[in-house]
Parts: C-alpha cells; sequence; structure tokens
C-alpha cells in the first residue's frame, strides 16, 4: 500500500473522497472475492472514518467472522460502537481485544474514554494508567487520564499529567 503522506494525490484529495475513493475499492474486490479478509477491515476502517458506523460495524463484524484473532479489529469495532453510542458492546469488543493481546495500549485507552463518557471516572483513570504503563510515551494516555482526574477534582495529577503532554506537543 501506498505511503498516503507521500501520495501526491492523496494530498489533494479530501479526505471524504479518499474514503469514499477506498470504500468503492475494497467494494469491487469483496465483490469479486467475498471472503477477502483485508478488504473488509480496510472497508470498516474508512467506514468508520467517514462517520457510517453501521457500515463500519458490519464490515468490521465480517472481518472476525472470517479471522476472530486481530485485536485491531475489535479494538476498531469498539471505537465504531463507541462512536454509536453502544457502550457495553463497545466494552465487549475492547476486552476481548486485550484477551488476545494482553499489552494493547489503545484498547485500554478506548476502555478508558468509555468509562470516563459513562462518569466512571476513576475507573477510567485505571485503563490510563495502564495504557501508559504500557506505553509511558502514550501522550494521548496522559491527555485522558488529566481529563478524568479533573473532573474528580484531582487538580495536581491532572495539571501533572497536562505538563507531559504539553512536552510532546512542544517537541
Amino acid at each position: 500500500m501506498l505511503n498516503e503522506m507521500n501520495d501526491a494525490k492523496k494530498s489533494r484529495m479530501s479526505d471524504q473522497d479518499y474514503n469514499s475513493k477506498v470504500i468503492l475499492q475494497m467494494t469491487d474486490i469483496i465483490s469479486e472475492n467475498p471472503e477477502d479478509y483485508k478488504a473488509y477491515v480496510m472497508r470498516g476502517n474508512h467506514y468508520l472514518d467517514a462517520g457510517k458506523l453501521i457500515e463500519s460495524i458490519s464490515d468490521l463484524t465480517k472481518a472476525i467472522q472470517l479471522d476472530p484473532s486481530d485485536p485491531v479489529v475489535f479494538n476498531n469495532r469498539g471505537v465504531a460502537y463507541r462512536r454509536s453510542v453502544d457502550k457495553g458492546k463497545a466494552l465487549e469488543d475492547f476486552a476481548k481485544a486485550l484477551t488476545i493481546k494482553p499489552d494493547y495500549r489503545e484498547a485500554y485507552n478506548n476502555r478508558g474514554m468509555v468509562l470516563a463518557d459513562n462518569y466512571e471516572y476513576e475507573a477510567a483513570i485505571l485503563e490510563f494508567t495502564k495504557a501508559i504503563e504500557i506505553d509511558s510515551d502514550y501522550w494521548y494516555a496522559y491527555n485522558n487520564r488529566a481529563m478524568s482526574r479533573w473532573a474528580l477534582g484531582n487538580r495536581e495529577g491532572a495539571e501533572s499529567d497536562y505538563k507531559i503532554v504539553s512536552k510532546y506537543m512542544s517537541g
């Protein structure tokens, strides 16, 4: 696959146009080979990027049926469920991703985000902390943990996390 950042045509194309183009390409591939796991994953991810959550969930579910061993697909479907406001299914998918890959920082971070959405800030902080323990450079988890700490009134902890985030943003 091309490196999109170095592709001059991609840089002139809007994200929406690019997503639509990839979705059409993957649809053609799937019509020729309805068991093409990678095409379902790619189309599902581009549907997710385009905000077409029902389509994303459908394609990622098909990919899981074809190969249930990829934690990234469970994680991405969990993101789609979270965006579609089905927090229970999102949590199930993040848990499944972590069963497959226990050191999957994004799944911990995403699970924390669902918990924070539900105002379960203490539980969310634990998830963000697990992501940070896996990758101490994961600024996004520091940022999310800071927001949850702030919501609980832990200004000192939030400011400490925000200082770490600002180092990554200014570097």
